[in-house]
């Protein structure tokens, strides 16, 4: 699993994993995550999974321009939405966890990362602004600068084969 942090709002999160689905799904299957911690209304292209009081769980099957359809359009196979405050994502998770399996997931969420162990952890920064989110530091996360010229992370310095990611950076 791959897993994609920021330190806020419009840092560059989503384009950075549609670039990385992109790129991957050129070469195995691939599956999006994208957890919110605010419950929205569904729009007609999610097709709901569960729904309680605390938090729902859906599939994208839409093109528009929302998170989870811009994974799907990027090329993964499939993508889930699940909205739900940390204290439920475990719960939420639960329900999407068997259908995981065979190929790399990619999951938009910072709080993915105090419930299992990524392969590869991605954390997205303005470097004009100050780390706010420093918890995520403590995992220790590829820290990538999304700056006037664009990442300072390139896809293709990522691959994966035979279960395992490799990381061959290249200067920019």
């Amino acid at each position: 699993m791959i897993l994609i942090a920021g330190n806020g709002r419009n840092v560059g999160k989503t384009t950075f994993a549609s670039n990385i689905i992109r790129h991957l799904s050129e070469r195995t299957t691939v599956i999006g995550i994208k957890v919110s911690p605010h419950i929205h209304d569904l729009n007609e292209d999610l097709v709901l999974i569960s729904k309680t009081g605390d938090f729902l769980v859906a599939e994208e099957r839409g093109h528009s321009l929302k998170d989870s359809s811009l994974l799907l359009q990027a090329g993964a196979k499939k993508v889930y939405l699940i909205m739900a405050k940390q204290k439920d994502l475990g719960e939420a998770f639960s329900l999407i966890a068997d259908q995981l399996e065979g190929g790399v997931v990619v999951a938009e969420s910072g709080g993915l990362s105090e419930l299992l162990t990524p392969g590869i952890f991605f954390f997205i920064r303005d470097p004009k602004d100050q780390i706010i989110k420093k918890h995520y530091l403590k995992y220790k996360p590829i820290i990538v600068n999304n700056g006037d010229s664009g990442f300072d992370f390139e896809p293709e310095w990522l691959s994966f084969s035979n279960k395992l990611f490799t990381l061959s950076p290249k200067e920019k």
